[in-house]
């Protein structure tokens, strides 16, 4: 019988005693992803990668770090699916064209005016108006899916446990941590560039875990449009990153 670990505490389980404790956490993962993807993608397999998530998670989790056995395993889960999702690349590519498009704007226009551009200006440098830029933004929303969802905090004050996280991951070769580990501290700084509306739906979305609804609800904005507001922080994101996919 296999040893896993909660903190300093050991037990034993067989697999079938940890999908029983732990399966809602793959479940909790499945249903916030499951809205914001293509119908084309069976919620069957999603649970299947978290599945797998929950147990290699458990097999490699390393007792001796000071992370709590149930963060881990949902970073663990979260990842497994979203590895799936990229293995599968459902993303069209024409998106990815009007994605990186967007950037090299935003990025351009910080340049030149010395602060984060408002929604009215990349608009205009684009040449759409606004409406029309709000409803390319609507298209896009699903981009974030394979970006940043699968780090368990996005928060500046969090950036450490987020570190510590992905150290601890005993999975991963030490250059992917490294690489890893370089992305986060990327992330971090650009968050700190990101306009005060942003800022706050990253962290209630992200951090907090409410719904897009919920923090529509928070904000007094429609659903949609705090989706499309979502989509343009992480295209800001990837920018400042200087994140590309051509």
């Amino acid at each position: 019988m296999t040893k896993f670990y909660e903190t300093s505490d050991v037990f034993e389980y067989t697999p079938e005693s940890l999908l029983e404790e732990y399966f809602s956490v793959v479940r909790y993962h499945v249903d916030r992803l499951a809205a914001r993807i293509p119908r084309s993608v069976e919620t069957g397999d999603l649970v299947n990668a978290g599945v797998v998530g929950l147990l290699e998670g458990a097999a490699r989790f390393d007792p001796n770090r000071d992370i709590d056995f149930k963060t881990f395993i949902s970073y663990r889960v979260n990842g497994a699916i979203i590895d799936f999702l990229r293995s599968n690349d459902w993303l069209p590519r024409s998106l990815r064209g009007s994605a990186s498009e967007f950037q090299k704007v935003m990025l351009l226009l910080e340049g030149r005016l010395g602060r984060p551009a408002q929604e009215e200006e990349i608009a205009a440098e684009l040449g759409l108006t606004l409406e029309e830029y709000r409803k390319r933004l609507q298209q896009v929303q699903q981009m974030s899916l394979v970006y940043f969802d699968d780090l368990p905090s996005f928060s500046e004050e969090e950036a450490d446990s987020v570190l510590d996280m992905v150290a601890c991951d005993s999975s991963q070769e030490p250059e992917h941590q490294t690489g890893l580990i370089e992305f986060v501290e990327l992330l971090a700084e650009a968050v700190t560039r990101l306009p005060a509306k942003e800022k706050i739906i990253l962290t209630l979305y992200y951090y907090e875990e409410f719904t897009m609804k919920e923090v529509a609800l928070i904000m007094n904005l429609t659903e949609s449009r705090v989706s499309q507001i979502h989509s343009q922080l992480v295209l800001r994101l990837r920018a400042l990153m200087h994140l590309d996919d051509d």
